[in-house]
């Protein structure tokens, strides 16, 4: 039977691969900010930039105060002091952001009940859930924000004014870098190192202990010097203990089939600090530093440490919304505020002590003071607006 083309239905076309992502895009490309948000956002940002300049000028100060002498003796110019500074600046913000947007959330809240603006919103029908959205969303901004403020800025910063501290405030040169009691896992060889020299690929008084089938020792290599190579290391008048005949005989020179770049050591001693180094770079070493057995609880916790800081600013929003369905006082609730900023600090350095001594996950840890004042400030927000349908801010307007 012969069918004309006109009769011919192509099938319809296919769906995205990913709807919901797609749809998700879409409604935040076509998103518009209300009148009560832009109103909302304009107050915030006037506000948090006050505190911000203030918060940022009393730092300064006091560390010129610190520091001035220092200057004057090493003899530095006033270019030098204000580079340092400037470099500084990232890792200022990044420090006092989480209590300047507190307090600015605070203040705003304040003036929005202070001024009845607060009364006549619900009035016309915008209850308080509104604000809560609002400002969950925009704390979640600020969390990427703080991220970028903190691990790009922040770190290039804090290794510029760690340079410019060195070697123009110090005077002190780039030397001879060593790097003490290593222990390794490469391949069959557990490696102990009493002292090295990355920068010269070299190293001194080294114990190796070659391990066989079954876990079992099946000899000790003991050597005062050694070199690095690209095709392994190289031991120098080594002494070899056979474990099974008990034989013991020196030789000129071994070389093991060894490949471990002992820069990535340094980190977990003075030469690098956590916080000098990125969520990336951080990444990687724990990374590097698991696959040759070394303990990575101290790096691990500083990692989520970085996240979880950042997203200490989705916690002030709720803390400050929290405050405001307990006490209408603006007054009362900056020293609330200003309170709850220092626990949550100490409870922060408390928790990330306890997860670098492995007393605590590195997650629990670095995560402690977030999730305790998420707990109450998320509990005291949904007792408050949730009384009957747990379900029904999803729908407020």
């Amino acid at each position: 039977m012969n069918m004309s083309s006109q009769n011919i239905k192509l099938p319809p076309p296919a769906s995205p691969a990913v709807p919901i992502l797609t749809d998700i895009l879409r409604r935040l490309t076509r998103y518009r900010l209300n009148t009560l948000q832009r109103y909302l956002l304009v107050q915030n940002l006037f506000l948090i930039g006050f505190c911000l300049g203030v918060g940022i000028c009393i730092y300064l100060l006091q560390d010129l105060v610190e520091n001035l002498d220092i200057f004057v003796q090493a003899g530095v110019g006033v270019g030098t002091m204000v580079g340092y500074f400037l470099a500084k600046l990232p890792l200022i913000l990044s420090q006092i952001l989480p209590a300047a947007f507190l307090v600015s959330l605070i203040v705003q809240i304040g003036l929005l009940v202070r001024h009845r603006e607060l009364l006549a919103l619900q009035s016309g029908g915008v209850s308080y859930t509104a604000l809560i959205r609002f400002f969950a969303v925009y704390g979640l901004v600020w969390c990427l924000a703080q991220l970028f403020l903190a691990q790009a800025l922040g770190v290039a910063g804090q290794r510029a004014m760690d340079r410019i501290w060195r070697e123009e405030v110090r005077k002190e040169e780039a030397g001879q870098v060593e790097l003490r009691d290593i222990w390794f896992l490469s391949g069959a060889y557990v490696v102990s190192i009493d002292g090295a020299y990355p920068d010269q690929r070299r190293g001194r008084d080294i114990n190796v202990y070659v391990y066989g089938e079954g876990n079992t020792l099946q000899r000790i290599i003991v050597a005062s010097r050694f070199d690095i190579l690209d095709t392994g290391w190289e031991l120098h008048e080594p002494r070899i203990y056979e474990t099974l005949t008990f034989e013991v005989r020196d030789e000129a020179s071994l070389r093991l089939d060894i490949s471990q770049d002992l820069e990535v050591f340094g980190v977990l001693q003075t030469r690098f600090e956590a916080a000098a180094l990125s969520l990336f770079e951080l990444g990687r070493i724990i990374s590097y530093l698991e696959g040759t057995g070394s303990n990575v609880e101290r790096l691990r916790t500083a990692w989520h440490m970085k996240w979880s800081y950042a997203f200490s600013l989705l916690m002030m929003a709720l803390i400050a919304l929290a405050l405001y369905t307990i006490f209408d006082s603006v007054y009362l609730n900056i020293a609330l505020g200003l309170v709850i900023v220092f626990v949550y600090h100490v409870l922060f350095v408390l928790g990330v002590s306890l997860g670098e001594r492995g007393f605590l996950s590195p997650f629990i840890g670095a995560w402690m003071g977030n999730l305790l004042f998420g707990f109450l400030a998320g509990g005291r927000l949904l007792w408050y607006v949730l009384p009957d349908n747990p379900f029904e801010f999803l729908r407020g307007r």
